[in-house]
C-alpha cells in the first residue's frame, strides 16, 4: 500500500536575477502520514517546509527528485488524487462581504460539491451558529475555522495545513488544537506545518523536522523528544550561587534557571541523591527537587543546533554572532549573518 505521503531526492532550487541560486530543498526523503494521526512538520524559518508542502501539492514543479501523494506523482498527476486531499497553505482567502455560506457555497459550486456538505463542515468547525456573518467581521481564529471548513468540503483523506494557529490568541490556538484533533479522530491524516513547537507537542502523534531543507530526523513524538538531552533534576535552595558551587565542585553540571532560587543540575534521576548528600554535607538542604520533562522544544534545539549556550559571561571583545531567522524567505539561507542594525530613534529597546 502506498504512503499517504512521499517524497524521494526531493530538491527545489529558486534562481534569483543576480544570478545565485537559493536552494530551499535539498534531497529530501520523506514517507509520512497514517490515517487517524496528526503529523507535525517542523524546522527553523527558512528551512524549506513551505516549499516542501507546494511541491506535494502541485503547486510549484521540483528542480529534481520526486513528490508524491496516494502513490501519485505531484507534478503530473496530481489530479487524480485531488479529491481526496484538503489543504490550506499561507492566509484564507474569501469574499470579505460575503457571509461564511454564501463563501463555502461558491467553493462547493466550483467543486460540484452537494450543498448538503456545507452544513457537514460548518458543524464541525462550530460555525453553524454563525453562518450568515460576513467573513470580514469574524475573528482571526473564525477565519482559519472557516478556511479549515472550506478545505473539509469535499471530505478529503488528507488534510495539509500549513501554520493553522499562526497569530492566534491563546484561546483561538486551543479551538484549532481541538478542532484538528477531532478531525484527526474522523480517520483523517492531518500534516500539520507550525514553528510553535509547545502546541505541535499537544496534537501530534509524530513529527518530522527539517532544516536548510534536508531531513533531520522523523518518527514518533515520544522517539523526538528523546533527543531532548540528558536528563536533568531541577533544585530549588535559599542560597544558589553557593549551591552551584558545591555541585560544580562534586563534578557536576549546574545552571541558573529563571525563576529565582532554582537550577537546573543535568544529572539522572536515579542520581539525584548524590546531590542531595554533597549539599548536606556542605550544610545546605534542599527546599525542593524535581524532574525536568524532555520537551520537544529542547529536542528541536538540539537537532536543530539552536539550543542556546549554558549561561555565562562572553569572552572579552567578542559578541554572538546571530541571525534574524523570522526574516527570511522560506528556504532562503544566508551563507553569513547580516551586521547588526543601528536602534532607530525612539525605538523601542
Amino acid at each position: 500500500m502506498a504512503a499517504i505521503i512521499e517524497t524521494q531526492g526531493l530538491r527545489k532550487v529558486y534562481s534569483r536575477r543576480r544570478g545565485d541560486d537559493v536552494v530551499a530543498v535539498e534531497g529530501l526523503d520523506l514517507t509520512l502520514g497514517r490515517a487517524g494521526t496528526v503529523h507535525g512538520f517542523l524546522g527553523p524559518n527558512g528551512s524549506g517546509k513551505t516549499t516542501t508542502i507546494r511541491c506535494l501539492l502541485g503547486l510549484i514543479r521540483p528542480s529534481s527528485g520526486v513528490a508524491q501523494v496516494f502513490g501519485e506523482n505531484s507534478t503530473e498527476s496530481f489530479h487524480k488524487v485531488s479529491g481526496r486531499v484538503g489543504a490550506i497553505v499561507e492566509n484564507p482567502k474569501m469574499f470579505p462581504h460575503f457571509s461564511a455560506r454564501k463563501n463555502l457555497s461558491l467553493l462547493a459550486k466550483m467543486a460540484g460539491i452537494p450543498k448538503s456538505e456545507i452544513d457537514r463542515v460548518l458543524e464541525i468547525v462550530q460555525l453553524a451558529d454563525r453562518d450568515k456573518d460576513s467573513f470580514e467581521s469574524y475573528s482571526l481564529g473564525m477565519k482559519q475555522r472557516l478556511a479549515i471548513a472550506g478545505a473539509l468540503l469535499k471530505n478529503p483523506d488528507l488534510l495539509i495545513l500549513d501554520e493553522p494557529a499562526n497569530g492566534l490568541d491563546p484561546a483561538g490556538i486551543a479551538e484549532m488544537r481541538i478542532l484538528i484533533r477531532d478531525i484527526a479522530s474522523q480517520g483523517k491524516a492531518i500534516l500539520v506545518s507550525s514553528h510553535q513547537l509547545a502546541e505541535i507537542e499537544q496534537v501530534c502523534d509524530e513529527v518530522t523536522i527539517i532544516d536548510r531543507g534536508r531531513l533531520i530526523k522523523t518518527g514518533t513524538l515520544d522517539y523526538i523528544r528523546g533527543f531532548a538531552g540528558a536528563d536533568n533534576v531541577i533544585v530549588q535552595i535559599a542560597d544558589r550561587d553557593k549551591a552551584r558551587e558545591v555541585i560544580l565542585n562534586a563534578g557536576f553540571e549546574a545552571r541558573p534557571r529563571p525563576e529565582p532560587n532554582e537550577l537546573l543540575v543535568d544529572v539522572d534521576v536515579d542520581q539525584s541523591s548524590e546531590i542531595t548528600r554533597h549539599l548536606a554535607e556542605a550544610g545546605m538542604y534542599l527546599s525542593g527537587l524535581r524532574a525536568e520533562q524532555a520537551t520537544l522544544e529542547q529536542a528541536f534545539l538540539n537537532l536543530t543546533g539552536n539550543a542556546p549556550p549554558p549561561p555565562g559571561p562572553p569572552a572579552a571583545g567578542t559578541a554572538a554572532p546571530s541571525v534574524d531567522q523570522g526574516a527570511l524567505a522560506d528556504g532562503v539561507v544566508p551563507t553569513a549573518p547580516p551586521p547588526p542594525a543601528p536602534p532607530s530613534p525612539g525605538a523601542p529597546s
